[in-house]
């Protein structure tokens, strides 16, 4: 048994908030994180991003090279460290020194919402006490949207959103797997459902307040890495060829209590968040929208051989730090997904500003197509729109954008599209699609130039989606039969294998 220590958290004028044991040979990060402390440690524990900052006053490690590398001298000799690399040998006192985040605006709405009643007592004339009412939940990689719905109408009466806490852990998805498959992985478990708890629980307290009954369902949405890490499985597989889920068909289980259901996935990479978007936007096989009685509700501006196009052919893509992807052909589905890394760190509005920034480089000619910074701006970065780029951060922007657009390529081939021009709609999805400058995408060559005008911002479609499939099992009208077909029949492919992957990759670094 490893040697404890006392590890004791203070203010900066000495006063004690907390004590924690340390296992001896562990990093500080790690008693941190279960004594319910989870700094924003966004490198993986790797020591480059520099917010798990501490201070120690008293017994500090000796630096090691990473923090040598990345605290001046006097900032050592003054006790900081990373929490990260500092392995405390002795009984010593802390202050926490984290970064302060810019406070996210996290998307819970999407264009298909149902607005709050202006009198939620009484419901489609009928009394508040008989009004059921449903929870959804969009667990997203970086951030966690969930609504309180009306189960017969889907009227939206309470919105609940929250950083996903996992993301001290890493913000994008191959950091959060590589976590998973560790003794981490309960941890994990804990930090996300403890998250959504506290949302059912003010959700439970809205509908007390408006005389509804508290939520008979959660339906959830994630990515497959997410509901594995919810669910408490290892996400080992998921990581190394050949990527095989644990489990992605349906799970419909009790959660303390209540009904909760986690919504069936395509694959490893292409997860129940993508189902529940296309449910919300009905661009299923139309036998199944049939069936389920989705109506088309988007916009009816189109008409004649454009309308009959739209309806055939259209692409769906939600952007995040894994960009999932999907093409429609005449009710036959296929989807892939590509690693866009940590340029859309954050995602929402801070992926959507860089973007933006990075376009007006290229606008005003202080980068050129190939991504090369101007000088001096190579050495030194550059102020643009309030965002601060480095030739790094350029790097970073092409190696997405490439991949995207590399996705985008390999599902018009496999869907047989003899050109872009023949896709009718692109949907763009979640919080960085909804804040997307489309001329800026455009100027990146994120999107292929022939869609500009084709696209069409969908919001938070996977937890509209999720809000959607809830109200069906808790209604009683849920096919899960028809759901199976669509994620049966859809055609995944691994990008990464496509046998000109690279070449394709490459094509599309340039921006253009």
């Amino acid at each position: 048994m490893s040697e404890q220590i006392t590890v004791t958290i203070v203010k900066e004028d000495g006063k004690e908030l907390a004590k924690l044991r340390h296992s001896a040979g562990s990093t500080l990060l790690d008693t941190l994180r279960e004594g319910g402390y989870y700094p924003p440690s966004l490198c993986g524990s790797m020591g480059k991003c520099g917010r798990c900052g501490v201070k120690f006053h008293s017994c500090p490690p000796l630096p090691t090279q990473t923090e040598r590398a990345f605290f001046p001298p006097d900032k050592l000799r003054e006790g900081y460290r990373l929490s990260c690399m500092a392995r405390p040998v002795k009984d010593c006192r802390i202050a926490l020194d984290f970064s302060v985040e810019k406070e996210e605006e996290i998307l819970s709405s999407s264009i298909f919402d149902k607005k709050k009643s202006a009198d939620c007592t009484g419901i489609m004339g009928r009394p508040a006490a008989d009004t059921d009412t449903v929870m959804a939940v969009d667990l997203g990689t970086t951030t966690i949207a969930m609504q309180l719905l009306e189960t017969e109408t889907g009227e939206v009466l309470a919105d609940y959103t929250c950083p996903n806490p996992q993301s001290s852990f890493g913000m994008d998805v191959m950091e959060r797997i590589r976590a998973g498959s560790t003794q981490k992985a309960p941890v994990l478990k804990k930090m996300v459902r403890e998250a959504v708890q506290k949302g059912r629980e003010a959700f439970c307290r809205t509908a007390r307040e408006m005389g509804l009954h508290p939520p008979g369902l959660i339906c959830i949405a994630g990515n497959t890495t997410m509901g594995h890490l919810f669910m408490g499985y290892s996400t080992e597989t998921l990581g190394k060829s050949p990527f095989q889920p644990v489990n992605i068909s349906l799970i419909d289980f009790t959660w303390d209590g209540f009904r909760t259901v986690l919504i069936p996935g395509f694959s490893a990479f292409v997860g129940g968040d993508i189902l529940a978007g296309l449910t919300a936007i009905g661009l299923h096989n139309s036998k199944i929208d049939s069936k389920h009685g989705l109506k088309d509700s988007r916009s009816h501006s189109l008409k004649g051989d454009a309308r009959q196009k739209e309806k055939d052919n259209w692409l769906f893509l939600d952007l995040g730090t894994n960009a999932e992807m999907v093409i429609g052909r005449k009710g036959r589905l296929f989807a892939t997904a590509a690693a866009a890394g940590p340029v859309f760190e954050g995602g929402n509005r801070p992926g959507s500003e860089r973007l933006y920034a990075a376009a007006g480089l290229l606008k005003q000619g202080l980068a050129d197509k190939t991504g090369l910074l101007r000088e001096p701006y190579f050495e030194t970065g550059i102020w643009q729109e309030d965002i601060f780029l480095r030739q790094q951060d350029i790097r970073e922007i092409q190696m997405a954008k490439a991949a995207i657009r590399a996705g985008i390529h390999f599902l018009k081939e496999r869907a047989s599209l003899p050109d872009y021009e023949s896709i009718g709609r692109v949907y763009l999805a979640g919080g960085l699609g909804f804040h997307l400058d489309k001329e800026a995408a455009a100027i990146l060559g994120l999107i292929p130039g022939e869609l500009r005008d084709k696209v069409e911002t969908a919001g938070n479609t996977s937890l509209c989606g999720a809000g959607i499939i809830g109200r069906r099992i808790a209604s009683g009208r849920f096919d899960e039969e028809g759901l199976r077909t669509i994620t049966d029949s859809c055609q995944i492919f691994n990008l990464a294998l496509e046998e000109n992957f690279q070449d394709i990759f490459i094509r599309y670094m340039d921006f253009s």
